[in-house]
């Protein structure tokens, strides 16, 4: 008993010390993540005053509400019940929830058992409440009035509702303007703000927000659904390897994609992977995007023409190499297969066989200086140890932008004359969604050095027509074809 005791009083000595402990005590049930743990690494330095902006960027459903403006509060009041604290979300009657979840937990036998804090007595209200010392929280919708109110800590999550507020330059402008001029004004001299959002658009609070900050003040824990890019150099804190979830225990890979596939690209990019799509410059949209089966595909008379836009080395912080194979009709069609890969060297001139020989493709685009700095001696190299000459072709940029190139397969989608065959191109579709703002565009270069190499294929012709031009008979005659020279 007196060894229980001992664990007791220590798991209660933790929680008072750190957040992420004080989590765990008072839910023991509820199975923690890394980035829970990032996330309460960070809040702990607010509460300490080692850091006074902060901006947290997660996915829906994956605990940024539950920690940041439900368990915080309170914590931070468990140490310091002078302490005030106002929250604001996009209505009353959710920040009103949040008031009550945390008066609720400081009202808690659990909460009794690691602070002395305590509600005064006087508090019954869920949205403003008080300590049995000087510190008082508050609840108000975005927009609400916060006069006489003092915040040593504000909390801002989630100051707009839905899509259709999050795209009226309207709203949010009043919602930036509400931040500056009211919530904004309610901050102690030593004061913290914490942003706790899920992202729209570009112009949302953040985007606002960030445009404005001159001074590099805010710290930003930005945190996609599913891993983009490794060793991010604006994510260092995040250590997945591309393709990995967040929370896998909860929301694996195969549920995301399902989520992806229901909600589309534009909502998957901005809620769920933080990198919002911003309409007004939006050049390439869901709108021009043709789909075509496989199977449909494979029924037409096409020719199959592969680009490549290559990285010259695979090192989890170079670039990605961008591959498209286009099935091209007889009328100009492209049908179009994508993907974002890491090749190096040695893979890439695989690659490179690979493809001629099991796919048959009439040619191979890569581009040219890439290729000849980085592949061409070990192609060469292969095709004498293989005997197999792949037919590959050196793009050339002539001096052209890489915007430029992108921008000259706009008339080719507007016209619609591009599919993409279904399952086979998310990667290419969200860099055109994002272009020109998109941190990669391997893929949709690729698929504008498709013009330099694609064409139709010839028509098909039937057994008299292949035999009449074997033996260059004139089928209006019957007799040879002569020199007309």
């Amino acid at each position: 008993m007196q060894t229980a005791a001992r664990v007791e009083q220590a798991r209660r000595e933790e929680a008072r010390r750190h957040f992420i402990k004080f989590e765990q005590y008072r839910s023991p049930w509820f199975k923690t993540n890394w980035h829970h743990e990032l996330v309460a690494g960070a809040l702990e330095r607010v509460e300490n005053g080692s850091l006074k902006r902060l901006i947290i960027l997660e996915p829906p459903r994956h605990g940024k509400s539950n920690q940041v403006s439900v368990d915080f509060p309170p914590w931070v009041l468990g140490r310091n019940r002078d302490k005030n604290i106002i929250l604001a979300s996009y209505s009353d009657d959710l920040a009103l929830d949040f008031g009550r979840e945390a008066r609720n937990i400081v009202d808690s036998e659990e909460y009794k058992r690691v602070f002395t804090t305590r509600l005064s007595e006087d508090s019954k209200a869920k949205g403003t409440w008080a300590t049995n010392g000087r510190g008082k929280y508050n609840a108000v919708g975005v927009g609400g009035s916060v006069t006489g109110k003092g915040a040593d800590v504000l909390i801002i999550d989630d100051p707009v509702k839905n899509r259709v507020d999050a795209d009226s330059e309207v709203v949010q402008e009043k919602v930036y303007s509400w931040y500056k001029s009211t919530a904004r004004t309610r901050l102690s001299p030593n004061g913290a703000i914490i942003i706790c959002i899920t992202r729209w658009n570009d112009n949302d609070l953040v985007g606002k927000i960030l445009a404005d900050d001159v001074l590099n003040q805010w710290e930003i824990i930005s945190l996609p659904a599913i891993a983009e890019v490794e060793d991010d150099p604006d994510r260092p804190y995040d250590r997945r390897r591309i393709g990995e979830a967040l929370w896998p225990e909860q929301f694996d890979t195969d549920n995301l994609t399902l989520t992806k596939a229901d909600v589309g690209l534009v909502e998957w990019s901005a809620l769920f992977q933080q990198n919002p799509i911003n309409g007004e410059t939006q050049e390439f949209r869901e709108s021009m995007f043709m789909d075509a089966t496989w199977d449909e595909v494979q029924a037409k008379h096409t020719a199959l023409f592969v680009t490549v836009d290559t990285a010259s080395r695979k090192k989890r912080t170079s670039d990605f190499t961008g591959v498209v194979r286009n099935n091209v009709e007889e009328d100009g069609t492209y049908n179009i297969r994508a993907s974002r890969e890491r090749m190096d060297s040695t893979e890439l001139v695989k690659f490179i066989f690979d493809v001629w020989v099991n796919e048959k493709p009439e040619a191979i685009g890569i581009e040219e200086t890439a290729f000849m700095d980085a592949v061409y001696p070990f192609f060469v190299q292969e095709s004498k140890r293989r005997n197999i000459y792949p037919n590959v072709v050196g793009l050339k940029h002539h001096g052209t932008g890489k915007e430029t190139r992108i921008r000259g397969l706009l008339p080719r989608y507007n016209a619609k004359a591009v599919n993409h065959v279904v399952g086979q191109c998310a990667d290419l579709e969200q860099e055109e969604l994002r272009f020109p703002k998109g941190k990669h565009d391997d893929v949709v270069d690729a698929l504008a050095y498709q013009d330099q190499i694609a064409f139709p294929p010839l028509p098909l012709q039937s057994y008299v027509e292949e035999a009449y031009n074997d033996m260059q008979i004139d089928p209006k005659t019957g007799y040879y074809k002569t020199n007309t020279k």
